[in-house]
């Protein structure tokens, strides 16, 4: 995942040691407070109740293997009504299929859809099957997939050599304070409205709903669109 560094800002950032047997793994990830000995490290939230947010993992991800996408759609007049996304391989479960004229999300099913409220999800091949039902209508697919070693290279270009491993250091920079966050380590198969509390997901990931610890003052500023697939939030720690 990565974080845009150009529109993100924190109030203040603090360094700190990391759980033991823990490691930060994403650029922007969501981080909890534990104690230890006394003193207080930091991990990825599990997306459990009781936990306490603390802020947003804060340093340069030297690999990005995953990304979201938005892509507008329009489904076939005839058969067969399969649209073949930009992208493959995509990550089971991180889809959201909407229809604009509905102004609802499709259910997605793992074998043929019986109606026009229902997609089919190759995920390998990145290939979306509808209903008969759904011939000629505005789709909106939000989903992740695994970059190419060439695309994640080509976005996020090569860290700088010897680039600091946090884990390694067992320290990690966390973004603290009123701040203002654009990320893609968001959960795609999720509604950014404004309708619903920000919150944690297992591996700190921002989403919404869930037993995870609310983000202090989160709210969305800018959803994700096909020309930016960025998740804007604001918050305070």
């Amino acid at each position: 995942m990565a974080t845009d560094i150009k529109r993100t800002f924190y109030g203040h950032s603090d360094v700190q040691p990391i759980a033991t047997g823990s490691q930060v793994a994403e650029e922007g990830q969501g981080l909890i407070a534990v104690l230890e000995d006394g003193i207080e490290k930091v991990k990825p939230s599990a997306g459990a109740g009781g936990e306490v947010f603390v802020g947003f993992a804060l340093f340069r991800q030297v690999d990005v293997t995953n990304y979201p996408n938005v892509e507008e759609l329009t489904v076939p007049s005839a058969a067969p009504y399969d649209v073949e996304l930009e992208k493959n391989n995509l990550i089971t479960g991180q889809i959201r299929v909407y229809d604009v004229a509905a102004a609802s999300d499709l259910t997605v099913v793992g074998g043929a859809p019986a109606n026009a409220t229902e997609v089919q999800v190759d995920y390998t091949n990145g290939k979306l099957t509808f209903h008969s039902g759904a011939a000629d209508k505005a789709m909106v697919a939000y989903y992740r997939y695994q970059l190419t070693v060439y695309e994640s290279k080509n976005i996020f270009y090569d860290a700088p050599t010897n680039y600091p491993d946090p884990n390694y250091f067992k320290t990690v920079g966390v973004g603290k304070g009123k701040g203002r966050l654009f990320t893609s380590f968001y959960d795609q198969s999720k509604v950014y409205d404004g309708s619903s509390a920000l919150k944690l997901g297992a591996n700190g990931i921002i989403t919404v709903g869930g037993a995870g610890p609310a983000i202090p003052g989160g709210r969305v500023v800018k959803v994700p669109t096909s020309s930016d697939p960025m998740l804007g939030i604001e918050f305070i720690v």
